[in-house]
């Protein structure tokens, strides 16, 4: 609005200027000073002369005043269009201005959408991104688990193998002990006299006494395991030298839990020498013996 009104402010002045131009073109073409009358006799003659050139300069100045107005208007009319182009190249300017203005808005508007589109597929990647690392942890910890399950069951199921192992060699080991026992004492029947028989009444009745005293033993050496219940009991077969160093000592009749049977035997070989009768004649027959550990 301001810069429109200095435009029309300037119209103006230059208007008012081209005005006072004229005026002093006028006043300077004007002939002000008087012009010498010719000498007559005539007065008659001179005095119309004199009407005729009031008259001519009446008209003159009546055409230069007419002139003058036609210029005015035509330089009114020249400064209204002037005006006009002006507001109209004002008008113009605005418009293209106001275009560009919303040429740029909409450029923003464009570019803060496709920064908020570019945002939005980032937020979209990253988050992809990140399912995608759930789903690989997750699947390499279902990976892990499963191997560790599957080398749990393969350890158990070897130890379950050894556990048969173990157990079937005990069994045969017990089988084949009662049967050297059966052949032993079959053997012991068919050469057996009455002497002998008395003898061995003997014998018999000595082991029933130091029985007692080896149990007491072994018991004292006897270290009892976490998985030890009462009531748990075990037949030990136990080979001595003549010493009554143990040799060996095996369970031949398992109490059931092989941690038991196994500190039994420890037990034995910890009580060794075992108390034996002074007699040497008497040791065949504790050189092997079979007792009952029940603590």
């Amino acid at each position: 609005m301001l810069k429109k009104l200095r435009n029309n402010l300037r119209a103006v002045v230059l208007a008012v200027l081209v005005h006072v131009a004229l005026i002093a073109m006028l006043v300077v073409s004007l002939d002000w000073t008087p012009k010498p009358q010719p000498v007559s006799t005539q007065p008659a003659v001179v005095q119309a002369t004199v009407v005729d050139n009031a008259k001519l300069t009446a008209a003159q100045r009546k055409k230069q005043e007419e002139a003058e107005r036609k210029k005015r208007a035509e330089q009114e009319a020249e400064e209204k269009q002037r005006a006009e182009e002006q507001r109209r190249e004002e008008e113009k300017r605005q418009a293209a201005e106001e275009v560009q203005r919303k040429a740029e808005d909409e450029a923003k508007h464009q570019e803060q959408i496709k920064q908020e589109r570019l945002v939005a597929e980032q937020k979209r990647a990253a988050e992809a991104k990140r399912e995608a690392l759930k789903e690989k942890q997750a699947a390499a910890e279902k990976r892990h688990t499963e191997q560790l399950r599957r080398a749990e069951e393969k350890r158990l199921a070897a130890a379950d193998a050894q556990r048969k192992i173990e157990t079937e060699k005990k069994r045969r080991s017990a089988q084949e002990a009662q049967e050297r026992r059966e052949a032993e004492q079959q053997i012991k029947e068919q050469l057996a006299s009455e002497e002998q028989a008395a003898h061995e009444q003997q014998a018999q009745t000595l082991i029933s006494q130091y029985i007692p005293l080896i149990k007491k033993r072994v018991e004292e050496k006897w270290l009892r395991p976490p998985s030890a219940k009462p009531g748990m009991s075990c037949t030990v077969t136990v080979r001595l030298l003549p010493g009554g160093e143990v040799t060996d000592a095996r369970v031949t009749v398992s109490s059931g839990d092989a941690i038991f049977d196994r500190s039994v035997e420890a037990a034995v070989s910890r009580a060794s020498p075992l108390p034996l009768p002074s007699d040497p004649a008497l040791f065949e027959y504790f050189r092997e013996l079979n007792f009952i550990f029940k603590p």
